[in-house]
Parts: structure tokens; C-alpha cells; sequence
């Protein structure tokens, strides 16, 4: 039974308050799992089914009855969640492929709330209340954990701790909270840990908003991805009003640009292959350019 999660809003700053509890956020995919029919089933949260990607979730053993809110992925070396391998996981469709990444990058199904228990309805019930409930009827097995929650007094000290590993960021949940199917919410927020880089322009798309940037790196600026959310409408003008200046080329795409346009962004940090996930424009930088 696929129900329509309950969605965040941000926040941007960390607060300590008494009425929340702090989670680590994870860096995966929301997943919503079901026991309520004959075998278990599981829907991203745009209620893609997604069973048959991720064999390893038919076999955990749950009571009849639940639906379970939660995080799926995959960790790295060190522990920390993998982005990239759960969306490898999740785009891979073929049977023998699927059967391999089990083995080399199994997934873990991170629980953090109930909806249903029993075949019956608990979204109307506080956040603590339903917290009880997944201690009491739902085990730590393979490929399950539960999400632990620290006090939110503690907000700071934790959101300092992720920080420091480079981790996501943290949520802030109202601890009489309601479970709000399908809507988002204020009474639950998220932190993120943006990190924070300096970037070089190196070209603009000509339809749709779209400006490639690079990283300088041993005197030569690499590709490094592109922001795709439109900056405010000032600093879209001031790029084209020097456009001419620095061009150096064009196709039916792209106005390709010398590399002398230094800005900063905020992302969710670098992929493997070194490109900037998610970058937001946040102010130019004016300095002098070797390139």
C-alpha cells in the first residue's frame, strides 16, 4: 500500500529546541515499504514501484500489516552514505547486473517512521508515539536499521559532528508531530551542510537557464557541472552584458566563454568524478584570473 510521504521544509540555520528530535539526514532515497498484501512491496516517494531493483528488501522479515517511512543506500568505505551507488541501483534494471550489485554495493533500508502497524493507521499519532511502536515491533535485521534521534537540545552539537564528517545535514522533527501524508511541513525541517566552492563561468545555454562551470585546478580550469537554478535576475544581467567581451566560441547549444568570471556556490559536495552536485549561484568573486 503506497502512501505519499510526509515532506520537509527547510531551514537555515540550527536551533536547539526541547519540542524536536534531531536525525541524521541521509543522503539516499526516500522510500516507502508495505507488508499490507501478500508479499513487500516498495515505491520511491513519486510512488514509483521499485521491488524488483532491490531484491534484498523482499527478504526482510516484518510483520503483516506496516508501512514503513525511510531512507535506502548504499555505504562507501567509510561508512557514509553513497549517492551515487543508490542511484546506480536504482537505474539499473537488468536482472544479472542487479544480481551483481547486490554483492558489491548491497543497499540498507533506513526506517525512520510508521504509517500503518497491524493494518492499522497511525499517522494520526505523535512523532514519539510512532517512534515506540518501530522499537517495539520492528528489528534490526540485514538491509534494515532504525534511524536513531538524539534530543534537540543537543542540535548544535550535532549538526557541528556532521559538519565534520562531511555528512548531509541533520532534521529537526516536532516530537508530537503528526505523520501529514503527502504534504510538507514545518513541523519537520532539514539543515543541509552546503559546502561551499569557487567557481570559474565557462559558458551560458542559450535556451532554457543554464550557466557551465569549472574548477581551477593547477593553473588550468576543469569542468566541473552546471547551475541549472536561475540566480537572481541582476546577476543573469551583468553575465550577459560582458557575454561579447569574453566569448571565445559558440554552438547550437552553448556561448562559450573565457574563464575569467569567478563566482562562489553552495552545493551538496562533489561527485566521484569531481563535479559539483546540485550548485546555486550565491555572489560573484572579484579577483584577478591567470586563466
Amino acid at each position: 500500500m503506497f502512501k505519499s510521504p510526509m515532506l520537509l521544509h527547510k531551514a537555515n540555520t540550527v536551533f536547539s529546541d526541547e519540542r524536536h528530535i534531531v536525525e541524521l539526514k541521509l543522503d539516499g532515497i526516500r522510500l516507502i515499504l508495505s507488508t499490507v498484501g501478500e508479499t513487500i512491496q516498495c515505491w520511491t516517494r513519486h510512488g514509483t514501484p521499485c521491488i524488483d531493483r532491490f531484491p534484498e528488501l523482499a527478504t526482510l522479515n516484518l510483520p503483516p500489516g506496516v508501512v514503513l517511512d525511510g531512507e535506502l543506500i548504499v555505504t562507501d568505505e567509510k561508512s557514509h552514505p553513497d549517492f551515487e551507488a543508490i542511484l546506480t541501483r536504482f537505474q539499473t534494471t537488468n536482472e544479472h547486473k542487479i544480481r551483481s550489485l547486490m554483492k558489491s554495493d548491497p543497499v540498507q533500508f533506513c526506517v525512520f517512521d510508521v504509517l500503518m502497524i497491524g493494518g492499522q493507521d497511525v499517522t494520526a499519532l505523535p512523532l514519539q508515539e510512532r517512534k515506540a511502536i518501530l522499537q517495539e515491533h520492528i528489528k534490526e535485521q540485514p538491509h534494515l536499521s532504525l534511524v536513531r534521534s538524539v534530543p534537540g537540545k543537543q542540535a548544535r552539537a550535532f549538526f557541528d559532528l556532521v559538519s565534520e564528517r562531511n555528512l548531509e545535514g541533520i532534521v529537526l522533527k516536532r516530537s508530537d508531530s503528526t505523520y501529514q501524508v503527502g504534504k510538507r511541513s514545518y513541523d519537520w525541517l532539514k539543515v543541509i551542510n552546503y559546502q561551499y566552492h569557487d567557481v570559474r563561468l565557462t559558458a551560458i545555454r542559450k535556451g532554457e537557464f543554464g550557466w557551465l562551470i569549472g574548477l581551477e585546478e593547477e593553473g588550468w580550469v576543469r569542468p566541473a557541472g552546471m547551475i541549472e537554478f536561475p540566480p537572481p535576475p541582476d546577476a543573469r544581467k551583468a553575465v550577459w552584458s560582458i557575454v561579447n567581451r569574453f566569448k571565445v566560441g559558440e554552438d547550437k547549444e552553448f556561448i562559450y566563454l573565457k574563464p575569467v568570471i569567478t563566482m562562489k556556490v553552495k552545493s551538496r559536495g562533489l561527485t566521484k568524478r569531481g563535479i559539483i552536485r546540485l550548485p546555486v549561484f550565491q555572489q560573484f568573486l572579484f579577483k584577478e584570473s591567470t586563466a
